[in-house]
């Protein structure tokens, strides 16, 4: 291949998957035909509906403003992660999105972790220490440095997946005349050389295109008739394979839609807590091979009580987690489920599918060559191996004694790569770096969620052996620099009624 001329794009498959994909390739890809197949009557899987930094970022690059998508889709604020007793040792863990750093007389930046460690403070004190600790998990509010407030620290969200797709459908048809959306079920794409011919649609219409998105998810209609996939399975540091999900009512109509995502930890696994402006989306992720379909459901059921179930309807998802080494193949690549999937723990399923439909970039010179197809797959490869590596630490070692996390600590088998990376952060002391930090195309996580992680579980990473005096000093210094920024702050009933 010495290069391919692209000048129209079939994305096949609708969801937020190929609506993404679609609001991306329209925007940033004037002189690119476009079309869109999405089968009628197709349910979209709601695993989890809550994004990480930078999606905003994502749908500004595709001219959305985010004044508008956010009321779409009934979006709330979210400024971390908050485990509950994730180790059944009545510790709780706060995973802000920003943590707030401070210079040491040697001129380097510490963050909160290095600085307790240096402080020798218990561990399991560190929240009280880190960002938005009080104003977010202690006073449910969002804080008051964030973009939600005017101010510069960014923010993810948490949104109703169903209604982003279709404001995005609604939104894209409306904006672009030369968006050819197509509604129909599709019978097969047709293989010659390598590369996809056509797609055959169920009456028999024929769809060509110079290249194509396999936005079909678990079916991965496009992937699996190109072949010569190349499949890594990480079931043996991963293990929660189903989920069983549903909506979930406030209680009143002033219960708190606290600023962030819940993940607590259970005897079948975990359990998330998204709240979105009318409603709570929850579920219970678990190990289909030691719990039954049924026995998930009744424990959910039971853990929030019936009175709170919104619609009475259950969506059970099947899932394996692992993903595509070799995605892009001939004109073709996978974009969401059809690439892969982790699972919701820690969000990554949006960012994973901004990562993917955003190599569309590679097409803006109206050609792709070898070179782009090899650095899309290694780039991929990449950022699923650090963030399946970074989910999984939150399995290792941990002490709960039911069938299923006994079945954890007794299979779990970490890479290379992440043995390697957790020797190193053990070994040698990470300065922090000045600056927030999005999604880049290779890694999702930043060097202090490893460190809050490796520390949880008892590895203890390298600093730079501040005094204890200083170590504290600086950190009594962080902590109300940080108090001062994010109050008074407000509630996410004030940002989404805004």
């Amino acid at each position: 291949m010495s290069n391919s001329q692209v000048k129209k794009i079939v994305i096949v498959g609708g969801g937020r998957a190929g609506w993404l994909t679609a609001a991306y390739a329209l925007y940033n890809l004037p002189n690119t035909q476009i079309t869109l197949i999405e089968s009628p009557n197709i349910p979209i899987v709601g695993v989890g509906e809550a994004t990480i930094l930078g999606f905003d970022h994502y749908l500004t690059d595709c001219g959305i403003p985010t004044e508008l998508w956010t009321k779409e889709c009934d979006a709330t604020i979210k400024l971390g992660t908050y485990f509950p007793n994730w180790r059944d040792d009545g510790k709780n863990i706060w995973q802000p999105f920003y943590f707030p750093i401070e210079k040491a007389q040697t001129g380097n930046w510490h963050d909160v972790i290095d600085l307790c460690r240096d402080a020798n403070v218990p561990f399991e004190d560190y929240e009280k220490w880190t960002a938005w600790y009080d104003i977010s998990v202690k006073d449910k509010k969002i804080a008051g440095n964030t973009t939600a407030c005017g101010s510069e620290a960014h923010v993810g969200y948490h949104l109703d997946a169903v209604k982003l797709a279709n404001f995005l459908s609604e939104y894209l048809n409306k904006k672009y005349p030369r968006l050819k959306h197509i509604k129909a079920h599709i019978d097969k794409p047709v293989i010659k050389d390598g590369n996809i011919e056509h797609v055959v649609l169920e009456n028999d219409e024929i769809v060509t295109g110079d290249f194509f998105v396999d936005c079909t998810g678990f079916k991965r209609l496009l992937s699996n008739a190109l072949g010569n996939s190349k499949w890594v399975d990480r079931s043996h540091m991963l293990f929660t394979n189903a989920a069983v999900a549903s909506q979930i009512s406030y209680e009143t109509e002033d219960e708190p839609q606290v600023p962030y995502v819940t993940a607590q930890a259970c005897d079948h696994g975990w359990i998330w807590k998204t709240p979105v402006k009318d409603r709570i989306g929850s579920g219970l992720c678990y190990n289909s091979d030691i719990t039954t379909k049924q026995e998930a459901e009744d424990y959910f059921v039971q853990h929030w009580g019936e009175h709170r179930l919104r619609t009475g309807k259950f969506n059970h998802v099947p899932f394996k987690p692992e993903y595509n080494a070799n995605n892009w193949r001939g004109n073709c690549f996978s974009v969401g489920l059809a690439s892969g999937f982790i699972e919701p723990l820690e969000s990554t399923g949006l960012a994973l599918l901004v990562i993917g439909s955003s190599a569309l970039h590679y097409m803006k010179k109206g050609y792709y060559e070898q070179a782009d197809v090899d650095r899309f797959n290694e780039d991929m490869s990449n950022v699923y191996e650090d963030s399946m590596g970074f989910v999984a630490l939150h399995y290792f070692s941990n002490p709960r004694q039911s069938k299923f996390w006994r079945h954890v600590e007794e299979n779990f088998k970490e890479t290379k790569k992440m043995e390697d990376l957790c020797t190193n952060y053990a070994r040698n002391f990470t300065p922090t770096v000045d600056e927030q930090f999005f999604p880049r195309n290779t890694e999702i996580f930043q060097d202090i969620n490893w460190k809050l992680w490796l520390n949880t579980v008892g590895i203890k990473t390298a600093t730079a052996n501040l005094g204890e005096a200083e170590s504290l000093d600086l950190l009594n210094r962080m902590k109300e620099e940080n108090k001062k920024a994010s109050y008074p702050g407000l509630t996410n009933r004030q940002w989404s009624n805004r």
